[in-house]
Parts: C-alpha cells; structure tokens; sequence
C-alpha cells in the first residue's frame, strides 16, 4: 500500500509540475545543465510543440546521461518521461556504481522497474492512460561505455579520430522497415508513419531494451539525443557540431539551434559526454 501511495504522490507531484512547465517561457524554453566541463545536457522545446514532454540529465560526475522523450496528450507525456526519469535514477543509485559494476544489468533493471511505474500510474490516473516515453540511458565506468534504450532516441559516439557512430537501432515502424530493406533511410524521413514507436517505457506489461557496451578512448564524445534533433539534422551537420572547439553547453545548444532552423517541429533534447584521462577525471 505505501509503495502505491508513494507512486500516486509521485504522480500527483509530476502533473503539477506539468501544469507550471517553465518552458512554457520563451525565455526558459532552454535548459542547459553542466554539473561538470566533460558533460553536460540540453532541452528545448522546439519551434512548434505547446510544451516541452523531454527530460534530461547528466549526473553530477558526469559518468551518467539519460534522455527520455514523453508521449500522450493533455500532459501525460511529461508525467511518463518524468516518472520514468525518477525510478531510472533511484534504481541506479541504489546499485552503486565502480568500475566493476555490471553496466547493462544495472541498466536493464533500472528499465524494467520504470516501465513497471510508468504503466501503473497510466492504470491509476484517467489523465495518464495510454501514456508512455522512449528512454535511453548511458553509463561510463572506467573506460567502458554502456548504453540501455527503448524507442527512437539514439545514442552516438564520435571517436576522436573518426566517423560519427551510431550504437542504437530505432524501434519504430520507419527503422523496421529501413533494416528490412524496404524503405531507404531518406524514404524513412517523410513516410507517413515515421512517429509510429514499436517499444516505450510504460505502454506494455513487459519490456525488451536494447543493450549495447563498447569501450572508449579519451577525447571520444558520446551523445544521447531525441528524435527532435536527427530527425531534421544530418549526421554531417551533428559531427561539425558535436566536434567543435569550446565548452560542451555550446556545443549542445549548438545543435539544438540546428533543430529549430530546420524547423524545430519537435522537442528537442542531447546529453555530451567527452571521455578523458584517468588523471582528468
């Protein structure tokens, strides 16, 4: 009963919040958060859409990125990135984290126990039904990176002497058919059920995240970033940005200024981070 309480008050909490959205302002429709100079996290809420249903963050070490993009009406979205967010955290904190911790197990927990959240509190509240978010969510422990995700947010690394790669495959109705043949990534772009998400965090009783590890060398930049930006923004576009000289805050707001000249159709949201020396760290 105290564990249903507490996710009522949760939810209760996130639909205030919701309601008083401070990227309602123009002003404050740009967040930036650098808790440290090797990663930092961005979101706006684009050039069209009322509200912003994206949440970011970067832990205060840097070591953690996650970016969820929320959907469903009336501020649902919002709730079920934000709750989503939450349970993802708690869980990984609670895990403490070396070196030595397993990345992807913690992950993979981490994501079983937000959609089992996220779907209860659409069960409970008649003004959360059907809602749902994609979530990804990355960790780097020593020189290893691990990366969990459901939905079409992707995750990017930007080796320091190469070509942008990308680790994560799109759950959706376009990225199925372009892996299947059918349609060119180009057709993707434009074809009617391009927004169509096959898997998301709260929508089904079970769950399957993709898992992916791989290691880094310093000066290697990782982004995690929502539809929001590669939808409207070219790989080639993101590796110039994502490259350049400077502090990372504006290098993401950088590329969140690339959405919204192409349109900003979406919220957009990224999360950076620069792999450094041991000593650096």
């Amino acid at each position: 009963m105290s564990q249903s309480l507490n996710l009522h008050d949760r939810v209760r909490r996130l639909l205030r919040r919701a309601r008083r959205d401070p990227t309602l302002d123009g002003a404050a429709a740009l967040q930036v958060y650098a808790p440290v100079a090797h990663a930092c996290a961005a979101t706006h809420r684009g050039s069209v859409r009322p509200q912003n249903q994206d949440r970011v963050h970067v832990a205060a070490d840097g070591r953690m990125l996650v970016v969820a993009d929320g959907m469903g009406g009336h501020r649902a979205g919002e709730v079920a990135s934000g709750l989503a967010m939450e349970v993802l955290l708690e869980h990984v904190a609670a895990a403490g984290l070396d070196a030595g911790t397993p990345g992807t197990d913690v992950l993979l927990e981490a994501f079983h126990a937000a959609n089992d959240q996220v779907l209860q509190a659409s069960y409970e509240r008649l003004e959360c039904r059907g809602m749902g978010t994609t979530l990804i969510a990355a960790l780097v422990l020593g020189d290893d990176l691990h990366v969990c995700h459901v939905g079409d947010v992707r995750g990017y690394v930007l080796p320091a002497g190469g070509g942008l790669d990308q680790l994560t495959e799109d759950h959706s109705v376009v990225g199925h058919l372009v892996r299947a043949g059918k349609l060119t990534p180009a057709q993707a772009m434009i074809h009617p059920q391009r927004n169509e998400i096959l898997r998301a965090v709260g929508v089904d009783a079970s769950i399957e995240p993709d898992l992916a590890s791989r290691p880094l060398l310093p000066g290697d930049r990782v982004l995690l970033c929502s539809d929001g930006l590669w939808s409207v923004v070219s790989d080639a576009e993101i590796t110039r940005a994502l490259r350049a000289d400077g502090p990372l805050p504006a290098i993401a707001e950088r590329l969140i200024a690339l959405a919204n000249a192409a349109g900003g159709p979406d919220n957009v949201s990224v999360a950076i981070h620069v792999h450094a020396e041991p000593s650096l760290r």
